[in-house]
């Protein structure tokens, strides 16, 4: 089944959503903190890990990842308050923004995504 085409209003709700939780670490730019947050902007773990983005956003991540060939070390914390739909804009948000992505996962996919 294909993902339906973006919808700008969702965007934006995750553009209120990211400057709220992601952009003091992650930055506004999406370019993170030099070896410490890892960027978001044009990264290869966006595309490559599509499915685990739900997941990371509400819980958090812990181990060490590698981004664009940097390796980043530091927690990311969780965000456990945003509700499903809230999860799905941020995705979206990030995804359109940061990578060019025209399509949107729904609230039903991010649902099942968070619950594998």
């Amino acid at each position: 089944m294909e993902a339906p085409s973006v919808n700008m209003q969702q965007v934006a709700h995750g553009q209120q959503l990211y400057e709220t939780h992601c952009a003091n670490c992650h930055q506004l730019d999406g370019k993170g903190i030099a070896r410490i947050v890892p960027p978001l902007l044009s990264v290869d773990y966006i595309i490559q890990n599509r499915n685990l983005l739900p997941q990371i956003i509400r819980y958090g991540m812990q181990q060490r990842i590698v981004v664009n060939g940097i390796t980043y070390q530091q927690k990311m914390p969780a965000n456990s308050k945003l509700t499903d739909a809230e999860v799905a804009a941020l995705v979206n948000f990030v995804e359109f923004r940061f990578a060019k992505s025209t399509q949107l996962l729904s609230t039903d996919s991010v649902k099942l995504l968070l619950n594998q």
